[in-house]
């Protein structure tokens, strides 16, 4: 009797996935159209300039000091409320793109694409040469800036505006976290980058390949924690998205919103695309990465995932690659 579950577990951070096994695939269970978020009327375009160049790109603050560190054992030990632990810090921005920009990531003009890309990595630039606080240590307080792109409601979308946004979090994420360990810890054993070593193995197999270009590799990852979800890891290795160049920036680009065409083998999903990349100021040359994810959004999280943490895929990669082949041949 065959197993409900196949259980897979990531390389890099030791996470499990359950790849449901039994099911068979439809199409039209995964055919999620991204649902829209602003009828008609749109901020970003309203505060644009009409005069504005054709692929000029907007830095908006929305945000400053939007986190607030709370550490519950600290405020127990000082008898404290919780909110007075810590104080607030860390950014929150958008990059937008000129007026009547509404159009999809994958069906602007790669100028206009790779303005996003290339904004994002200027200020993310920017952001991380900005002084700050020693912590205990007498180092900087940490610092990750995290590069999102949401489409549709359903992603979390707040506009249907041309956007990227951009977080400043005053500590490193645990997935980023969990990552940079595991990445360390492959370098040990192995003495290779692992996703180097993922990449070109997924490039030789072919079995979860999406497509390969002379820029990246892009795969449905084994332990997929997300249904069709794509991982892009570029060829060259590097730990630190600020440090590409505007030659790497623009291959990128076409990477990326050829990857995001794949999705359309499934309507218009709605979808997060983010990028993973060093801490501001940490050197993780040899042991880091940087790569893109993307995570088509297709259904609600069930009460298995929200109770034990583990991510239940209802498409195993293997045909999920598949499919977004297929499309991409047509």
């Amino acid at each position: 009797m065959r197993s409900v579950f196949e259980l897979r577990r990531d390389p890099v951070t030791g996470w499990w996935s359950a790849i449901v096994a039994d099911r068979a695939f439809s199409r039209d269970a995964f055919a999620v159209d991204a649902q829209p978020v602003e009828g008609t009327h749109c901020r970003h375009c309203d505060e644009g300039d009409p005069d504005e160049p054709p692929h000029h790109v907007r830095r908006v603050p929305l945000r400053s000091d939007a986190f607030h560190r709370i550490d519950s054992s600290k405020a127990r030990a000082a008898q404290l409320t919780l909110s007075e632990v810590e104080r607030a810090t860390g950014s929150w921005e958008i990059l937008v793109g000129p007026r009547d920009h509404h159009e999809r990531m994958a069906a602007a003009a790669p100028q206009l694409a790779g303005a996003l890309l290339r904004a994002a990595r200027d200020a993310m630039r920017a952001i991380g040469a900005e002084p700050r606080d020693a912590g205990a240590d007498g180092k900087p307080e940490p610092l990750y800036i995290q590069v999102v792109q949401n489409h549709g409601r359903q992603a979390g979308s707040r506009s249907s505006h041309l956007n990227v946004e951009l977080y400043a979090i005053p500590q490193v994420p645990h997935w980023v976290a969990e990552e940079i360990g595991g990445g360390a810890r492959q370098m040990i054993n192995a003495r290779r980058c692992v996703w180097c070593a993922l990449a070109t193995a997924e490039e030789e197999s072919g079995e979860r390949l999406v497509f390969a270009d002379h820029h990246a590799i892009v795969f449905a990852p084994a332990a997929s924690r997300s249904a069709f979800e794509m991982m892009v890891v570029p060829r060259a290795h590097g730990a630190d998205f600020t440090a590409i160049d505007d030659e790497a920036i623009a291959d990128s680009t076409a990477t990326l919103q050829r990857a995001l065409l794949a999705l359309d083998a499934l309507g218009d999903p709605p979808y997060n695309l983010f990028l993973h990349t060093a801490p501001a100021g940490e050197r993780l040359d040899q042991t880091f990465h940087w790569h893109w994810e993307i995570h088509p959004r297709l259904r609600v999280i069930a009460g298995l995932e929200r109770a034990t943490a583990l991510a239940v895929n209802p498409v195993a990669p293997e045909y999920a690659a598949e499919v977004l082949r297929g499309q991409l041949h047509r």
